[in-house]
């Protein structure tokens, strides 16, 4: 998918969550940091108390309102902001960087075995999701091998970790330039592979470096929550790493996994992020006319909605709930992007679908392509049929929400 050019996007937001082990950083910055009251707004925000995270205090009384922490690679090419739009998500809370200078082996931050140095880089973290990037220096690969991670356990708070998914994957050096073409981060062009299951042309993939220009690999985590009221901020995320190897690709599938270096890489990440969000109540009721959009609730980069269905699914108690599952995806309409007033669209995708019987409710997660969401700009959602989409604007569902 080509990804547009970025956009400016504002964050008037500044609830924020800390969590309780910020040992590492100056007390000093962390009594600047005092909880400060915010008054709530007629507009549908869901405010709390203002918890100025320790590492965003320490960004501003250092660098002042002009800079901001240099993000991570993987992240930069994933959402390409402006600069504006990445000091902004810092200071709200969304964004917090970790200098890999500062991060002490004894803070959970940086661990180091077998001669692999992981550390914590950057989190992204809103009610529902999180995206954590972890830098791996001293591992290197063979031409051509694709780098694998075997990581063992995740908890929160040494507990169970209740959510929708995790998955993980290395950033394979590769951006989007403002004209759409792709480059490596070093501006070079890359290099075209073939899969082994074809000899169409056209039928490409990009060759990763996934060794960046200082020799480092950044590794992304990205978790959906099952709670989203916020009760998973200010926790600690628990991850254990055992292993860093290679994965050879066999036709489209990556099947062949090799453990290189055997270790134990133990990472305790504050899951400092932001609340922010809007509600909206728009009982709006979709083309088909048998299904109504009840809520949406927004946030900066994921999302959930809440549909009533006027009459039962059928097949809930078969095995899995596939024949359920089926009449669910191709009744409701998918998601495609959240619009704002001067009429942008922010791309989204849907990413958990639930039902619950009790009152023939529907559920929607999602979760943002690119970009984040001005939540006081926001306008309408934009929705497409799963069964009937033809692929022109005036086709889409467009659902106001003010």
């Amino acid at each position: 998918m080509i990804r547009r050019p970025p956009r400016s996007t504002l964050f008037p937001y500044t609830t924020l969550f800390r969590s309780k082990d910020l040992s590492f950083i100056d007390p000093g910055y962390i009594e600047a940091a005092a909880p400060l009251p915010v008054e709530k707004g007629n507009d549908g925000f869901k405010h709390k108390f203002l918890l100025i995270s320790a590492i965003a205090a320490t960004l501003l009384l250092l660098t002042g309102a002009a800079a901001y922490t240099k993000w991570s690679s993987s992240l930069e090419a994933q959402y390409r902001l402006s600069e504006d739009t990445k000091k902004q998500a810092e200071q709200s809370g969304l964004s917090v960087t970790y200098p890999l200078e500062t991060a002490q082996a004894d803070s959970g931050l940086s661990v180091t075995d077998q001669g692999i140095t992981v550390s914590v880089k950057q989190t992204l973290i809103d009610a529902w999701s999180a995206q954590i990037v972890l830098s791996i220096q001293g591992f290197e690969l063979p031409d051509g091998a694709y780098p694998y991670a075997e990581i063992d356990q995740t908890t929160f708070d040494g507990g169970e970790f209740h959510g929708y998914g995790m998955n993980h994957e290395f950033y394979d050096g590769i951006l989007v330039k403002d004209d759409g073409t792709y480059a490596y981060v070093d501006g070079a062009s890359p290099e075209k592979g073939h899969y082994t299951d074809s000899d169409v042309e056209e039928d490409h993939f990009y060759k990763g470096r996934f060794n960046l220009p200082d020799g480092s690999m950044e590794l992304t985590l990205t978790y959906r929550f099952a709670e989203t009221d916020g009760s998973m901020l200010g926790r600690n995320l628990e991850l254990h790493i055992t292993g860093f190897g290679q994965t050879t690709p066999r036709g489209r599938a990556w099947e062949d996994y090799d453990v290189l270096f055997s270790g134990n890489w133990d990472l305790s990440i504050p899951l400092n992020g932001t609340m922010e969000t809007i509600t909206k109540t728009p009982n709006y009721s979709l083309p088909s006319g048998d299904i109504t959009l009840v809520t949406a609730t927004i946030g900066p980069m994921s999302g959930g909605l809440d549909f009533r269905l006027d009459s039962p699914l059928k097949g809930v108690d078969t095995p899995e709930n596939l024949a359920a599952t089926e009449e669910m995806e191709s009744r409701v309409p998918r998601i495609a992007a959240v619009r704002l007033k001067d009429g942008t669209d922010i791309p989204v995708w849907d990413t958990d679908l639930g039902y619950r019987e009790e009152g023939n409710c529907f559920h929607m997660n999602f979760r943002i392509s690119e970009n984040f969401i001005d939540l006081s700009q926001v306008s309408a959602l934009v929705f497409h049929d799963r069964m009937m989409w033809s692929g022109k604007p005036e086709d889409s569902i467009i659902v106001p929400i003010n």
